[in-house]
């Protein structure tokens, strides 16, 4: 069997000058070549001057090495690092809105309780819980909310750091 050409998620860690438009033809790149973006976080960094854009692809090897090249003939790419679970902490964001009744409270309570997760704001008929964590604990805690009838939920996309 092949591994290289295993389909699976890369993280695309892109630090790039701080410029207007810089995100818009680097998702422009993947939309030319027709590559799906699973997700895209970009942020200031520390230095005013620069951004760091996190991007999650799905393909194998072979794509996310083109991309690399793609990437790092922008101008304004000062920097492309694909990141691995193992070098790398990754975190996401969840915010997510659930049906409470004085009669489910207790396990809604539990749930959060067992993922460590912040109860928002809890209202006669509903409940907003945030829990930052792995994509898959995320999934996880989503998967043990909805039986009791997700109202919403947001997500933010993966964020991730060099160890």
């Amino acid at each position: 069997m092949n591994h290289q050409n295993e389909e699976k998620e890369y993280i695309l860690s892109v630090l790039a000058q701080n410029h207007t438009g810089v995100l818009l033809r680097i998702s422009g790149l993947f939309s030319r070549r027709c590559y799906n973006i699973k997700s895209i976080v970009a942020a200031q960094t520390e230095d005013v001057n620069r951004s760091q854009i996190l991007i999650v692809v799905q393909g194998d090897d072979r794509i996310v090495r083109q991309v690399d090249k793609q990437l790092n003939k922008l101008i304004e790419v000062e920097q492309v690092t694909v990141l691995n679970d193992h070098e790398a902490v990754v975190r996401e964001h969840l915010l997510l809105k659930v049906m409470r009744s004085d009669e489910t409270s207790n396990q809604l309570m539990a749930i959060a309780n067992v993922f460590h997760a912040n109860v928002l704001n809890v209202s006669a008929d509903d409940m907003i819980v945030e829990l930052t964590g792995t994509p898959s604990t995320l999934n996880s805690f989503i998967e043990c909310y909805k039986p009791y009838h997700i109202l919403k939920s947001l997500r933010t996309g993966t964020m991730a750091m060099e160890k």
